[in-house]
Protein backbone atom coordinates (compact mmCIF):
# COMPACT_ATOMS: atom_id res chain seq x y z
CA UNK A 1 0.00 0.00 0.00
CA UNK A 2 1.00 3.39 -0.96
CA UNK A 3 1.55 5.83 2.12
CA UNK A 4 -1.36 7.73 1.21
CA UNK A 5 -3.44 4.98 1.25
CA UNK A 6 -2.57 3.79 4.14
CA UNK A 7 -3.37 6.79 6.27
CA UNK A 8 -6.68 6.80 4.33
CA UNK A 9 -7.64 3.29 5.64
CA UNK A 10 -6.38 4.28 9.01
CA UNK A 11 -9.00 7.37 9.05
CA UNK A 12 -11.91 6.24 7.01
CA UNK A 13 -11.93 1.69 8.13
CA UNK A 14 -10.00 2.14 11.62
CA UNK A 15 -10.89 5.63 13.30
CA UNK A 16 -11.93 4.27 16.45
CA UNK A 17 -8.44 3.00 16.30
CA UNK A 18 -6.37 5.71 15.31
CA UNK A 19 -8.11 8.47 17.39
CA UNK A 20 -8.56 6.32 20.42
CA UNK A 21 -4.85 5.70 20.51
CA UNK A 22 -3.97 9.65 20.07
CA UNK A 23 -6.34 9.88 23.30
CA UNK A 24 -4.81 7.41 24.68
CA UNK A 25 -1.37 8.41 24.23
CA UNK A 26 -2.04 11.92 25.12
CA UNK A 27 -3.56 11.04 28.68
CA UNK A 28 -1.20 8.71 29.57
CA UNK A 29 1.59 10.79 28.71
CA UNK A 30 0.05 13.67 31.01
CA UNK A 31 -0.39 11.34 33.63
CA UNK A 32 3.03 9.63 33.18
CA UNK A 33 5.36 12.69 34.08
CA UNK A 34 3.94 13.37 37.37
CA UNK A 35 4.28 9.22 37.46
CA UNK A 36 7.51 9.58 36.75
CA UNK A 37 8.78 12.45 38.85
CA UNK A 38 7.47 11.08 41.97
CA UNK A 39 9.41 7.99 41.08
CA UNK A 40 6.38 5.44 41.36
CA UNK A 41 7.17 4.39 37.49
CA UNK A 42 6.30 0.67 38.85
CA UNK A 43 2.88 2.00 39.34
CA UNK A 44 1.88 2.07 36.00
CA UNK A 45 2.51 -1.54 35.22
CA UNK A 46 1.12 -2.08 38.18
CA UNK A 47 -2.01 -0.49 37.99
CA UNK A 48 -2.55 -1.97 34.29
CA UNK A 49 -2.31 -6.09 36.07
CA UNK A 50 -4.58 -4.50 38.80
CA UNK A 51 -7.39 -3.45 36.07
CA UNK A 52 -6.52 -6.74 33.61
CA UNK A 53 -7.53 -8.34 37.11
CA UNK A 54 -10.61 -6.54 37.44
CA UNK A 55 -11.73 -7.31 34.00
CA UNK A 56 -10.99 -11.07 34.56
CA UNK A 57 -13.10 -11.42 37.04
CA UNK A 58 -15.89 -9.73 35.61
CA UNK A 59 -15.89 -12.97 33.37
CA UNK A 60 -16.64 -15.47 36.02
CA UNK A 61 -20.42 -16.20 36.93
CA UNK A 62 -20.38 -14.74 40.61
CA UNK A 63 -19.02 -11.61 39.37
CA UNK A 64 -20.93 -11.22 35.75
CA UNK A 65 -20.82 -7.18 35.86
CA UNK A 66 -20.00 -5.10 32.78
CA UNK A 67 -16.35 -5.53 31.97
CA UNK A 68 -15.55 -2.08 31.88
CA UNK A 69 -16.97 -1.72 35.48
CA UNK A 70 -15.30 -4.34 36.81
CA UNK A 71 -12.07 -3.00 35.94
CA UNK A 72 -12.75 0.04 37.28
CA UNK A 73 -14.19 -0.69 40.57
CA UNK A 74 -10.94 -3.41 41.09
CA UNK A 75 -8.37 -0.78 39.87
CA UNK A 76 -9.93 2.59 41.78
CA UNK A 77 -10.09 0.17 45.33
CA UNK A 78 -6.48 -0.82 45.10
CA UNK A 79 -5.92 2.74 44.14
CA UNK A 80 -7.43 4.17 47.32
CA UNK A 81 -5.33 1.51 49.64
CA UNK A 82 -2.01 2.33 47.64
CA UNK A 83 -2.55 5.94 48.37
CA UNK A 84 -2.32 5.13 52.17
CA UNK A 85 0.45 2.58 51.53
CA UNK A 86 2.50 4.47 49.33
CA UNK A 87 2.28 7.57 51.61
CA UNK A 88 3.55 5.50 54.56
CA UNK A 89 7.20 4.86 56.45
CA UNK A 90 6.94 1.56 57.38
CA UNK A 91 6.67 -0.45 54.19
CA UNK A 92 9.33 0.90 51.02
CA UNK A 93 7.70 1.80 47.86
CA UNK A 94 8.88 -0.17 45.79
CA UNK A 95 8.07 -3.47 47.84
CA UNK A 96 4.34 -2.49 48.22
CA UNK A 97 4.01 -1.67 44.67
CA UNK A 98 6.22 -4.85 44.00
CA UNK A 99 3.53 -6.97 46.49
CA UNK A 100 0.47 -5.41 44.51
CA UNK A 101 2.48 -6.55 40.74
CA UNK A 102 2.99 -10.24 41.87
CA UNK A 103 -0.49 -10.73 43.46
CA UNK A 104 -2.69 -9.18 40.71
CA UNK A 105 -0.88 -11.55 38.15
CA UNK A 106 -1.18 -14.53 40.57
CA UNK A 107 -4.82 -13.82 40.91
CA UNK A 108 -5.57 -13.15 37.36
CA UNK A 109 -4.18 -16.50 36.53
CA UNK A 110 -5.95 -18.21 38.89
CA UNK A 111 -9.40 -16.40 37.84
CA UNK A 112 -8.38 -17.36 34.08
CA UNK A 113 -8.65 -20.73 34.75
CA UNK A 114 -11.69 -20.90 35.62
CA UNK A 115 -13.19 -18.74 32.83
CA UNK A 116 -14.60 -20.16 29.60
CA UNK A 117 -12.03 -20.55 26.91
CA UNK A 118 -13.66 -17.75 24.96
CA UNK A 119 -13.07 -15.48 27.70
CA UNK A 120 -9.89 -16.64 28.70
CA UNK A 121 -8.75 -15.58 24.89
CA UNK A 122 -10.40 -12.28 25.06
CA UNK A 123 -8.50 -11.71 27.65
CA UNK A 124 -5.43 -12.71 26.15
CA UNK A 125 -6.02 -10.14 23.68
CA UNK A 126 -6.02 -7.90 25.90
CA UNK A 127 -2.99 -7.99 27.31
CA UNK A 128 -1.30 -7.69 23.89
CA UNK A 129 -3.19 -4.72 22.80
CA UNK A 130 -5.04 -5.22 19.69
CA UNK A 131 -6.39 -1.66 19.22
CA UNK A 132 -7.08 -2.29 15.68
CA UNK A 133 -10.69 -3.70 16.86
CA UNK A 134 -11.34 -0.86 19.55
CA UNK A 135 -15.61 -0.75 19.37
CA UNK A 136 -17.57 2.60 19.68
CA UNK A 137 -18.61 2.41 22.66
CA UNK A 138 -15.34 1.78 24.05
CA UNK A 139 -13.89 4.51 22.10
CA UNK A 140 -16.64 7.21 23.59
CA UNK A 141 -16.29 6.25 27.00
CA UNK A 142 -12.91 6.62 26.58
CA UNK A 143 -13.33 9.68 24.99
CA UNK A 144 -15.30 10.64 28.33
CA UNK A 145 -12.81 9.51 30.81
CA UNK A 146 -10.29 11.93 29.13
CA UNK A 147 -12.19 14.70 29.08
CA UNK A 148 -12.95 14.47 32.83
CA UNK A 149 -9.76 13.39 33.99
CA UNK A 150 -7.71 15.83 31.83
CA UNK A 151 -10.16 18.67 32.82
CA UNK A 152 -9.44 18.35 36.58
CA UNK A 153 -5.89 17.64 36.21
CA UNK A 154 -5.59 21.07 33.94
CA UNK A 155 -8.17 23.38 36.16
CA UNK A 156 -6.17 22.23 39.36
CA UNK A 157 -2.98 22.08 37.63
CA UNK A 158 -0.92 24.52 40.09
CA UNK A 159 -1.98 22.46 42.93
CA UNK A 160 -1.22 18.80 41.44
CA UNK A 161 2.52 20.28 40.35
CA UNK A 162 2.61 22.09 43.98
CA UNK A 163 2.25 18.98 46.02
CA UNK A 164 4.02 16.54 43.46
CA UNK A 165 7.33 18.51 42.60
CA UNK A 166 7.53 19.66 46.05
CA UNK A 167 5.03 18.23 48.59
CA UNK A 168 7.08 19.63 51.57
CA UNK A 169 7.03 22.85 50.75
CA UNK A 170 3.35 22.70 49.82
CA UNK A 171 2.59 21.38 53.30
CA UNK A 172 3.75 24.43 55.04
CA UNK A 173 1.62 26.81 52.58
CA UNK A 174 -1.22 24.84 53.99
CA UNK A 175 -1.89 22.14 51.25
CA UNK A 176 -2.93 18.50 52.20
CA UNK A 177 -0.35 16.67 50.10
CA UNK A 178 -2.31 13.37 51.34
CA UNK A 179 -5.45 14.55 49.68
CA UNK A 180 -3.92 15.79 46.76
CA UNK A 181 -2.30 12.65 45.95
CA UNK A 182 -5.15 10.33 46.84
CA UNK A 183 -7.25 12.86 44.32
CA UNK A 184 -3.97 12.57 41.73
CA UNK A 185 -4.31 8.24 42.33
CA UNK A 186 -7.68 7.97 41.55
CA UNK A 187 -7.74 9.88 38.66
CA UNK A 188 -4.81 8.31 37.07
CA UNK A 189 -6.67 4.56 38.71
CA UNK A 190 -9.99 5.12 36.61
CA UNK A 191 -8.01 6.87 33.25
CA UNK A 192 -5.17 3.36 33.21
CA UNK A 193 -8.26 1.33 33.94
CA UNK A 194 -10.19 2.68 30.60
CA UNK A 195 -7.10 2.80 29.15
CA UNK A 196 -5.62 -0.58 29.55
CA UNK A 197 -9.57 -1.77 28.62
CA UNK A 198 -9.60 -0.43 25.20
CA UNK A 199 -5.56 -0.64 24.25
CA UNK A 200 -3.93 -2.96 26.46
CA UNK A 201 -1.41 -3.13 28.66
CA UNK A 202 1.69 -2.95 26.87
CA UNK A 203 0.75 0.74 25.22
CA UNK A 204 -0.79 2.17 28.69
CA UNK A 205 2.55 1.29 30.55
CA UNK A 206 4.72 2.12 27.41
CA UNK A 207 3.24 5.70 27.59
CA UNK A 208 3.39 5.98 31.08
CA UNK A 209 6.64 6.21 30.96
CA UNK A 210 8.22 6.76 27.57
CA UNK A 211 7.01 10.06 26.33
CA UNK A 212 7.75 11.86 30.22
CA UNK A 213 11.67 10.61 30.10
CA UNK A 214 11.56 11.53 26.56
CA UNK A 215 10.89 15.00 27.50
CA UNK A 216 12.62 15.41 30.77
CA UNK A 217 15.38 14.89 28.30
CA UNK A 218 14.75 17.62 26.05
CA UNK A 219 13.71 20.52 28.28
CA UNK A 220 13.91 21.22 32.52
CA UNK A 221 11.17 23.56 32.17
CA UNK A 222 7.88 22.28 33.97
CA UNK A 223 5.34 23.52 31.40
CA UNK A 224 8.10 22.67 28.82
CA UNK A 225 8.07 18.79 30.08
CA UNK A 226 4.36 18.25 29.86
CA UNK A 227 3.98 19.82 26.19
CA UNK A 228 6.67 17.62 25.31
CA UNK A 229 5.72 14.55 26.81
CA UNK A 230 1.92 15.17 25.86
CA UNK A 231 3.02 15.94 21.85
CA UNK A 232 5.02 12.95 21.84
CA UNK A 233 2.10 11.16 22.92
CA UNK A 234 -0.39 12.43 19.99
CA UNK A 235 2.08 11.82 17.60
CA UNK A 236 3.66 8.67 17.98
CA UNK A 237 0.36 6.55 17.50
CA UNK A 238 0.16 8.02 14.11
CA UNK A 239 3.30 7.24 13.19
CA UNK A 240 3.01 3.52 15.26
CA UNK A 241 0.24 2.58 13.35
CA UNK A 242 1.00 4.10 9.62
CA UNK A 243 4.70 1.60 10.47
CA UNK A 244 2.40 -1.02 11.74
CA UNK A 245 0.32 -1.05 8.16
CA UNK A 246 3.11 -0.21 5.92
CA UNK A 247 5.43 -3.12 7.24
CA UNK A 248 2.90 -5.18 8.85
CA UNK A 249 3.66 -5.34 12.26
CA UNK A 250 1.70 -5.51 15.37
CA UNK A 251 0.15 -2.27 16.28
CA UNK A 252 0.77 -1.87 19.80
CA UNK A 253 4.12 -2.93 19.97
CA UNK A 254 4.63 -0.57 16.71
CA UNK A 255 3.71 2.43 17.97
CA UNK A 256 5.68 1.97 21.76
CA UNK A 257 8.54 0.94 19.51
CA UNK A 258 7.98 4.68 17.76
CA UNK A 259 8.06 6.04 21.53
CA UNK A 260 11.28 4.36 22.55
CA UNK A 261 12.75 5.66 19.55
CA UNK A 262 12.02 9.32 20.14
CA UNK A 263 13.37 8.40 23.67
CA UNK A 264 16.66 7.11 21.96
CA UNK A 265 17.14 10.12 19.93
CA UNK A 266 16.36 12.91 22.89
CA UNK A 267 19.10 10.91 25.17
CA UNK A 268 21.55 11.44 22.13
CA UNK A 269 20.73 14.83 21.89
CA UNK A 270 21.16 15.38 25.64
CA UNK A 271 24.49 13.81 25.87
CA UNK A 272 25.54 15.93 22.88
CA UNK A 273 24.23 19.02 24.17
CA UNK A 274 25.90 18.49 27.87
CA UNK A 275 29.32 17.84 26.02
Amino acid sequence: MQPTEILGTLVHEFPYALFGSIIVGILCSFIGVYIVAKRVVFLGAVLTQVSVLGLTATFLPLFALPHTLGSLGVTLVTVLVLSRLLTGRKVPRDAVLGVVFASSIAVRILLMQKAPKVEVAEVESLLRGDILFVTPGLFFLMAGAFVVVMATYLLFFKEFNYVIFDPDTAATQGYRPAVWETLFYVLAGAAISFATHMVGDLLVFGFLVLPPVSAMLITRNVTGIFTSSVLIGAVAPVVGLFLAFYFDFPSSPAIVAVAFLVLAISWVQSVVRIR
